[in-house]
């Protein structure tokens, strides 16, 4: 079942009056900044968002991201499929004085017009989830670049003798 595209921006003041619920996936042509570090333009990001005003009168967005996209391995350059997956929690706000009174568990957006561009919330809760490294997790890509760990190394590491550490000298000079 494919998914409809969710709306390209909603009005503040009439989705969270309503309690309003946006399921739907969106296109990457929309995120260009993700887009730029994907490997492929290939992919699929679906996302789950609630509205709601919580009792401390505080705009709330609370929802699910998923995201299967393909980045670049860091070993071996070759594409990677991975999976992104985020939960979503939220409190939009007018000004960013407003961030002392936020409750702890919400993270602040700050939204000063009535109109909040989806697009630009789902992508940069994309970007906060994607990882800092990409690489396969079985040795394959090491084993394809023909990696060999330097025989000094392995000895190091099978010996379980530790290297002479370079401050040593420092540590002696100082006492």
């Amino acid at each position: 079942m494919p998914e409809s595209p969710i709306p390209a921006y909603i009005d503040t003041r009439k989705v969270f009056l309503q309690q309003d619920e946006i399921n739907g996936s969106v296109a990457l042509e929309k995120l260009p900044r993700f887009k730029d570090a994907l490997a492929s333009q290939q992919g699929h990001v679906s996302v789950a968002l609630s509205f709601s005003v919580n009792e401390s009168g505080q705009k709330v967005i609370q929802g699910k991201l998923f995201a299967e996209v393909a980045v670049t391995c860091q070993r071996c350059l070759e594409p990677l499929a991975i999976q992104l997956r985020d939960d979503i929690y939220l409190a939009v706000l007018e000004e960013e004085a407003e961030v002392a009174k936020l409750d702890p568990e919400l993270d602040p957006w700050l939204c000063a017009e009535h109109k909040l561009v989806l697009a630009e919330l789902v992508e940069e809760q994309l970007m906060l989830c994607m990882p800092i490294v990409n690489y396969h997790e079985n040795q394959a890509c090491l084993e394809k670049l023909d990696y060999v760990h330097s025989q000094n190394e392995a000895d190091t590491a099978q010996s379980g003798m530790a290297t002479e550490n370079p401050f040593s000298v420092l540590k002696a000079l100082k006492e």
